[in-house]
């Protein structure tokens, strides 16, 4: 459906296709899964939600202990009456999935247990949309379809991602070149980067985005690196965008695709992007996280859009970003060339030019001088401009 509404290019990599040192599993496919009593009540059906079953789960038909369903039966953390998401994609294996309160309902000393599953050849699919700039360097935006009937982790990531898209499409000019990928998580984007060596040179960077309709504050997990180019634009205009704006380093919010890039032998820094509560927090990343009420219920228009404006600032200021030289030497006479401040009626603004000013020697990003003197990336842009505008900056590669 999304190759409907977006011009997709879809790859497929079969069943059984080595992937660096993955493998992709075969297609798995549920006819139907229960538990029951043994006169007949159903106490666990995947009819009622799809999530009762874990994915992934082998066939099995019998008649089993409460001891042994208990062993097979995976109760979400902070939730009563939702089921957790559990899978077996490399371990045979089978489980049932449920809310705290089924246990009140599981008195029998016997149970019978169903699942009619079947495992064949399929195709393991990744969505491209590569959009060209200027330059053949690019960046790569990422986010993972693969959590069924989950809205905010997955879908919304991929929502904002279209949509940051699309509005990158609109743009008159792009320094670089942007990829899109949708991948289910960490074997699809391990897929796509093991057949496509050839392309990892010229991504520069990338920005992993999930969990971006939550009612929760802005999170920014920084590369592997962390100190990158990459790192410091978009960092620095995360956090001044939205009141509880936060960060972490590497590994320091969630994990997700961001890491196949990040890895050995890859070292793409890409950053990550989600609305997800810090390492302390009872329900963090979200209370209904992995489970079936992960649901249009909490997810927020309003949040949404926060989320694709703050993306599209943190792309601008990457595209923005660059090392100016001086060829200018001594501090400028701004008045000589109209770009003085006065003192007198704008003390703060005539301070901080003077200070950007000092930092231009070729060896400090606009990134670099805006972090260093807390500033917002615009204004040392705008100042930086001037400058270029009037031929004291020459303009270095980021």
């Amino acid at each position: 459906m999304l190759c409907q509404q977006f011009p997709l290019k879809v790859h497929e990599y079969a069943s059984g296709t080595h992937c660096w040192t993955w493998r992709i599993p075969d297609k798995w496919s549920c006819e139907e899964a229960y538990v029951e009593t043994l006169d007949g009540k159903r106490i666990i059906d995947q009819q009622d939600h799809p999530l009762y079953v874990a994915s992934y789960s082998v066939n099995i038909d019998q008649i089993v202990t409460r001891t042994e369903l208990l062993s097979h039966l995976h109760l979400h953390p902070h939730l009563n009456d939702q089921p957790p998401f559990v899978f077996y994609y490399y371990e045979p294996n089978w489980g049932f999935c449920g809310g705290k309160n089924i246990l009140d309902t599981l008195t029998d000393e016997e149970y019978r247990v169903v699942i009619r599953s079947r495992f064949e050849p399929g195709a393991l699919k990744v969505g491209e949309y590569y959009l060209p700039g200027d330059s053949d360097d690019c960046f790569v935006l990422g986010s993972h379809l693969c959590h069924p009937c989950q809205v905010n982790d997955g879908l919304s990531g991929v929502v904002t991602a279209l949509a940051v898209m699309q509005e990158l499409a609109a743009y008159p000019r792009r320094r670089y070149s942007y990829r899109l990928l949708i991948t289910p998580e960490t074997i699809g984007s391990i897929a796509w980067l093991s057949h496509n060596e050839d392309l990892i040179p010229k991504l520069k960077g990338g920005l992993f985005l999930d969990m971006t309709g939550l009612r929760q504050p802005p999170a920014l997990q920084m590369s592997y690196f962390g100190n990158t180019q990459v790192d410091i634009c978009l960092k620095h205009v995360h956090m001044r965008s939205e009141s509880g704006a936060w960060w972490a380093p590497y590994r320091g919010v969630v994990g997700n695709d961001e890491r196949q890039f990040n890895a050995p032998g890859v070292r793409i820094p890409m950053l990550s992007y989600s609305r997800a509560l810090p390492w302390g927090h009872p329900h963090r990343p979200y209370k209904e996280y992995h489970s079936a009420a992960d649901n249009l219920d909490i997810t927020s228009d309003e949040m949404l859009e926060k989320s694709k404006s703050t993306i599209l600032a943190m792309i601008e200021a990457w595209e923005d970003n660059y090392y100016p030289g001086n060829l200018f030497k001594g501090e400028v006479f701004l008045a000589g060339i109209d770009l003085a401040v006065d003192r007198h009626r704008n003390l703060p603004l005539h301070r901080n030019i003077l200070k950007i000013m000092d930092c231009i020697d070729g060896s400090n990003s606009i990134g670099d001088i805006a972090e260093k003197l807390n500033l917002p990336f615009t204004e040392v842009k705008t100042f930086v401009n001037r400058l270029k505008d009037v031929g004291l900056i020459s303009v270095l590669d980021a």
